[in-house]
């Protein structure tokens, strides 16, 4: 690898960077790494869209000779164009001879082998080439290799899953990867050979239970990059030589197998690709628009037959987030020099096992962290939206930063969750075992009625509260719905019981809808200071409830004391005065998951009537904290 003499401030050139992944890398190496310098080239460079701080300049990868003088200006270069298969290994043969290392997220198979031939070359250069480090290939080789270093199948065999949500839509080059996808014969790893097969559509691993997920997704299976790496005698020795057969499939969100094999077959005819291409990118720009378009994006990678023994990668983020992050980490960790490599090529199944544990390691500062798919059953940490967050800085580039629950778009899939963990709830099967057939529907058409009168007189407080008349409706028409369910279960059942039972079922919602809401611990504890991000991210929250008059207080070091709720005065305006601490409570459980491992205290101290103090301070050593988790 090319010495860097100053690795911290390494002149770094992102090829492509007006792209989808191109964008997302220069703005998180900038936020992360100000100390880069960062330059932009591509054919069409828009400087109005880059962060304060990173260069543009126009390059045409066409042009050898301009291309050359500019890659010579560089230490490192991370190729985000694409088509990959329009370029295959020329911009890192440029890079070569430029004498500068060069990073690709290369997600073509064709352009895998190419770039791997490269490697003489770059030994005879002294330059490294780390090819395929984006989502998939990059991320699923990284969670390939861990269950490879734990030998969990004994035969070699693992499985790849991937699932991408339609809320993104796509860029402009990711269709044709996709239509490559359709093609009716493939390559895949059978045996630690690369074998020539019809496209499995009907076997039996046609389809797979993602998480979150109400169902199983039909499967496209395709020729994977990773088999290019797997096959070579390169990757026949060390951790990658575990792995004997490799079987990788995906789901798109509105994409079904059968257009999937239509377009495959016509896709062959001369110069449909392109208009194939165009089609499917105006298509995603519009499903994306959708009601029901998915943000999620997932990965697992499992041994045999065993999903449950895999790892996983899961977050409402696109997969172009994840594929920067994964650039993100191979640049900060190639700039280090702790890849524990010599010259040459390497995809992630090339690399050493110190490699790996240093991407991994850098993957866990950028938010993204995988977790064993066993562990993600577990009621109480209900995390239906993945945990998984691009960390960018401090507290206020964290998603819903400074918003409450009635200023955000909720997840597609809420209402759908809202409905099951009400009808899995104890108070539910009670209430359906004490009223029978017609009964409860008339059971329910009584609380529907009340709801309405309810709502009806929580009409003084939205108009206090004219200036945010859009929340307000959505406040008084949630609390007057809580209201006409309780009372009218507390009229069947008594205060008692009822008022326990639906507490419960209403933290147990309230606990998933925070989950959405708040960030995960994991990503709190790496933003730059974990204990100052949770005190911010707090306070935020808290400073929008006020704006909107849901709460009345006053900051008191590094707390809040909340002395007015309005959720509080609602219950009582609506009868049910035994409520007013239960927004409280679950306020509470989501500020102590979300600060589990920022080294910090959560001192909570409830009041009557929605009150509570509240302070967050750092513990003497948040070092170790952070350590143990």
């Amino acid at each position: 690898m090319k010495e860097h003499s100053n690795p911290g401030g390494a002149r770094v050139v992102v090829i492509g960077g007006t792209g989808e992944s191109g964008r997302r890398i220069l703005r998180m190496l900038r936020a992360r790494h100000p100390q880069l310098e960062l330059c932009c080239a591509a054919r069409r460079p828009r400087p109005h869209d880059l962060p304060a701080g990173v260069a543009s300049v126009t390059l045409d990868m066409r042009d050898g000779a301009a291309a050359l003088a500019l890659l010579r200006q560089f230490d490192l270069a991370i190729i985000a164009l694409g088509p990959m298969d329009a370029f295959g290994a020329a911009p890192h043969a440029l890079c070569l001879q430029a004498g500068i290392d060069c990073i690709d997220i290369n997600d073509s198979l064709a352009s895998a082998e190419a770039i791997l031939a490269l490697d003489g070359e770059a030994r005879r250069a002294g330059r490294t080439i780390l090819t395929g480090m984006g989502l998939a290939p990059g991320l699923s080789g990284l969670l390939l290799m861990k269950l490879a270093r734990e030998q969990a199948s004994p035969a070699g065999v693992y499985r790849s899953r991937f699932y991408a949500g339609a809320a993104y839509g796509g860029g402009e080059t990711s269709p044709y990867a996709i239509l490559d996808s359709f093609k009716p014969d493939i390559e895949v790893l059978r045996q630690g050979k690369c074998r020539h097969e019809a496209a499995p559509w009907h076997d039996g691993h046609a389809s797979f239970h993602f998480p979150g997920q109400a169902k199983a997704a039909p499967l496209i299976a395709y020729s994977a990059p990773e088999v290019a790496a797997l096959a070579a005698p390169r990757g026949r020795s060390g951790v990658a030589a575990q792995v004997m057969t490799f079987d990788p499939r995906y789901h798109i969100q509105f994409l079904t197998p059968g257009a999937a094999r239509f377009f495959g077959r016509i896709g062959r005819w001369k110069g449909m690709r392109q208009r194939l291409a165009r089609m499917f990118f105006n298509s995603g720009q519009s499903v994306k628009k959708r009601k029901n378009a998915d943000a999620d994006c997932s990965l697992w990678v499992y041994p045999d037959d065993r999903p449950e023994d895999g790892w996983l990668l899961h977050g409402a983020m696109s997969s172009y987030d994840f594929t920067a992050l994964m650039a993100c980490a191979a640049t900060e960790t190639l700039l280090a020099g702790a890849l524990d490599t010599q010259a040459g090529v390497y995809s992630v199944e090339h690399l050493a096992p110190a490699g790996h544990d240093a991407l991994e390691a850098a993957l866990r500062r950028y938010g993204v962290t995988c977790r064993r798919a066993g562990a993600l059953r577990h009621q109480e940490d209900p995390l239906h939206f993945g945990w998984c967050q691009p960390v960018e800085g401090g507290a206020a580039s964290l998603a819903h930063y400074g918003a409450c629950w009635y200023d955000i778009v909720v997840h597609p899939r809420m209402t759908a969750l809202q409905t099951r963990y009400l009808t899995d709830s104890a108070i539910w099967g009670l209430l359906r075992s004490k009223v029978r057939g017609l009964a409860f529907a008339g059971f329910v058409c009584r609380v529907m009625l009340r709801w309405r009168a309810h709502y009806a007189a929580l009409a003084p407080m939205r108009a206090a509260h004219a200036a945010h008349a859009a929340q307000w409706a959505r406040i008084t028409r949630d609390i007057s719905m809580f209201t006409s369910g309780y009372s009218r279960a507390r009229e069947l059942l008594g205060q008692n019981e009822a008022f326990a039972l639906y507490r419960r079922m209403f933290l147990e919602t309230g606990r998933m809808e925070m989950r959405w809401l708040w960030p995960v611990p994991e990503v709190i504890a790496e933003t730059a200071e974990p204990a100052t991000a949770v005190r911010d991210y707090w306070l935020a929250f808290v400073g929008r409830c006020e704006e909107l008059g849901l709460l009345r207080g006053r900051r008191s070091g590094h707390g809040y004391a909340i002395e007015y709720c309005a959720y509080a005065e609602m219950f009582f305006l609506l009868g049910c005065p035994e409520l007013a601490n239960v927004v409280r409570e679950m306020e509470h459980e989501a500020l102590a998951y979300m600060a589990g491992r920022a080294g910090v205290e959560v001192c909570w101290r409830p009041g009557a009537n929605g009150s509570a103090n509240v302070s967050i301070e750092a513990l003497a050593a948040p070092g170790a904290v952070r350590g143990a988790a």
